[in-house]
């Protein structure tokens, strides 16, 4: 069952004591959104090394991933890798309060698009089309600008904090015509019958129920099922939105995924996860590593690498 959007309760529930430090911490992020891009990558580096510095706990699972993925690094590799990746994690803090605070064209001068003609191309079938990403910092800036090309409809998570969901769905809801709750399976099918785009960023863990195993970097890892079932009832083409942070803004490429789906659930995982290998391997130090991706283990039982 969909969880409760946030925006369908009153502000009065989120004005008590117990949010006035979330609250504070929207009105530091609102504030930070005006920095000139320049500076805003210059902060998030600075914040990215003090995240470094206070998250023993995403050290190690950086650190675990790096050690599953590319076993020929050295120590020093995964380090340096490690102290990277919380710079861009910094830097894509501080771009999603842009994306959440400003207009979305401030920095449309600085992103480049490939792939328009795919977009019109399996649009045209009247089908819709299913969008599949993987989660790199500067997801939620990159994400603000697709709806200036395409009518999609994120697939989100209702994250802990309720203010930051407060905030979170109103900014979406004006960025994007939709939103849909990971559990709405409804809305999806709707959306895609309406000939709309459906974004899921299809590398995250969902646990066992949810899932089949297929290899990620040469380990089996718990991959979301669903993607190629939704494509197998609806006829839906499935498009690689591959997306990062560049020396002087984003670039944003979208391309068919051809032969997709099969009818093995697994086949079909294991092309997905082959397809985010590809999209990390470029630029390594954006990709989400201080996620648990392997923390459900293929056999019962076997305790998590982390």
């Amino acid at each position: 069952m969909a969880k409760q959007s946030t925006l369908d309760k009153s502000i009065k529930e989120f004005i008590s004591p117990k949010h006035w430090l979330s609250w504070l911490g929207m009105g530091v992020a609102f504030l930070i959104s005006f920095l000139p891009w320049p500076v805003l990558q210059g902060v998030g580096k600075i914040f990215g090394g003090l995240l470094y510095s206070l998250s023993p706990r995403r050290r190690h699972i950086c650190n675990v991933n790096f050690k599953i993925c590319f076993p020929e690094m050295t120590k020093a590799e995964r380090k340096k890798l490690t102290k990277e990746h919380f710079k861009s994690i910094g830097q894509g803090t501080l771009e999603t309060f842009a994306s959440w605070f400003q207009d979305k064209n401030r920095f449309a001068s600085r992103v480049v698009f490939e792939g328009q003609e795919v977009i019109d191309q399996v649009l045209a079938k009247g089908r819709g089309c299913i969008l599949i990403s993987g989660h790199f910092s500067s997801l939620d800036i990159c994400g603000s600008q697709v709806p200036r090309i395409l009518d999609v409809h994120p697939i989100y998570k209702l994250q802990k904090n309720p203010v930051v969901n407060w905030v979170m769905e109103r900014q979406r809801k004006a960025i994007f015509s939709k939103t849909i709750e990971r559990r709405n399976m409804r809305e999806v099918l709707k959306s895609l019958k309406k000939n709309k785009a459906v974004w899921y960023a299809v590398d995250q863990d969902y646990g066992r129920r949810d899932s089949v195993f297929a290899p990620f970097y040469g380990r089996e890892c718990a991959t979301i099922a669903h993607i190629g079932r939704i494509a197998k009832m609806t006829n839906a083409p499935v498009v690689l939105y591959d997306y990062g942070r560049t020396e002087n803004g984003y670039h944003l490429t979208f391309t068919e995924v051809p032969n997709f789906p099969t009818p093995d659930d697994i086949e079909n995982a294991t092309t997905i996860n082959r397809l985010m290998e590809e999209s990390i391997n470029p630029k390594k130090p954006q990709y989400f590593w201080a996620h648990r991706r392997f923390k459900t283990q293929k056999e019962k039982g076997t305790p998590s690498p982390y």
